[in-house]
């Protein structure tokens, strides 16, 4: 075999392992995209272990009135357009799952979802 196929493989493995150690170890989920369809992201596929988690976003505010949905503390925000230098608010939700999960479909009507960070407080 040769060595350049040995030296990418070795990479390959260490790339892998260490994305799966900061899975594991419930690194920050970032998510940004259109909020009609949320950005799909390894996290959104693989299953979470149970416990409690936060969920802390930024969302860009783009109507006068702007719901979040899709987690446990849905947010209805009100606002008067030209009122804010930066039309931009923060969000931030518990959440917990007594069984093993998958990112839950969050939506923002009125505004776009600019991040979403996604820590484990516990595990069950």
């Amino acid at each position: 075999m040769n060595d350049t196929h040995m030296i990418d493989r070795r990479l390959l493995l260490k790339l892998a392992g260490s994305l799966a150690a900061a899975s594991a170890l419930g690194m920050g989920v970032s998510r940004v995209g259109d909020p009609a369809q949320p950005a799909r992201t390894p996290a959104d596929v693989a299953l979470q272990p149970p416990g409690t988690y936060q969920f802390s976003g930024t969302v860009r505010l783009q109507a006068p009135r702007v719901e979040i949905s899709g987690i446990s503390n849905a947010h209805q925000i009100a606002w008067s357009p030209g009122a804010l230098s930066t039309p931009v608010a923060k969000f931030t939700s518990f959440e917990h799952f007594t069984q093993p999960w998958q990112m839950p479909a969050i939506r923002v009507e009125g505004g776009q979802l600019e991040s979403l960070q996604v820590v484990p407080l516990s595990f069950a």
